[in-house]
């Protein structure tokens, strides 16, 4: 007789990802993109962490944070910072007016957090990583200010992820 073990839960290596970094954004709209690039810049994480790239937020991020236990969020975000400004904050620490804009996904994520908490799927745990950008036109390319601003953002990414 030979017993087949599955050392994993069901799901497979991903069910053992307990954090997920969720990176947002249009890499077409310059400085939107930032939160999909500093997923580039984040290299040896730990195992119990996902990379999760998202153009835009929506409901597609609903499925992504019922998946795990923990989630930063990296976006660009519009909070009269200075370009390239990093602040690092949770969702109820934001008030979202509808009639000015706090990020190009702001509604939307805002929405689908108070969706997810609605349905039970929200995460212990879920933190926002923004960058304050420069530009938003429709080309390719992050601003200086904010490109330059990655290393760091990349860094305090890793810091809150380190902890599960």
């Amino acid at each position: 007789m030979c017993l087949m073990f599955n050392p994993f839960p069901e799901g497979g290596m991903e069910a053992l990802k307990t954090t997920a970094i969720i990176g947002i954004g249009n890499t077409l709209m310059s400085d939107d993109g930032a939160g999909v690039r500093v997923l580039e810049q984040l290299n040896e994480l730990p195992d119990h962490v996902a990379v999760v790239e998202l153009a835009t937020g929506g409901m597609s991020l609903l499925h992504h944070l019922e998946k795990y236990q923990k989630v930063i969020i990296v976006d660009a975000v519009d909070f009269d910072g200075k370009p390239g400004e990093i602040r690092i904050f949770e969702p109820d620490d934001v008030t979202s007016v509808k009639t000015v804009g706090y990020s190009l996904h702001d509604l939307d994520i805002l929405a689908v957090l108070k969706l997810a908490n609605k349905l039970g799927s929200l995460p212990d745990s879920v933190v926002i990583a923004a960058v304050q950008p420069a530009s938003l036109e429709m080309k390719e390319g992050l601003s200086q200010p904010v490109k330059n601003a990655l290393p760091s953002l990349a860094h305090q990414i890793y810091q809150l992820a380190m902890h599960e």
